[in-house]
């Protein structure tokens, strides 16, 4: 079998692939939502550190535009705006004070 993967041996390749099969369509599914949410985490993570002078709603802008696209990121940060008031911490501001 040709490896789908440039960096992984075929051997441990279809190992994985064989534990997924065997796993069955509810552990697949609890996977994939656990391997979204480390994605969505690190990208969170990623945006806070990369734009620690922006706020809350601007580091949110850039989560959902990334995600979303422009113009739904746009239309929930309005709404929550509304909905909620601005979120103008920033990450540094976030840490308690020494």
């Amino acid at each position: 079998m040709k490896p789908r993967s440039p960096d992984t041996e075929p051997w441990a390749e279809e190992m994985v692939f064989d534990l997924l099969r065997k796993a069955g369509p509810a552990r697949r599914l609890e996977l994939s939502f656990q391997l979204s949410a480390m994605v969505w985490n690190g990208m969170r993570a990623t945006i806070d550190r990369l734009h620690p002078e922006k706020t809350q709603d601007e580091r949110d802008r850039i989560f959902m535009t990334e995600m979303y696209g422009a113009e739904l990121a746009n239309n929930f940060i309005a709404y929550r705006q509304k909905v909620r008031g601005p979120m103008n911490q920033k990450v540094n501001e976030a840490e308690p004070a020494p």
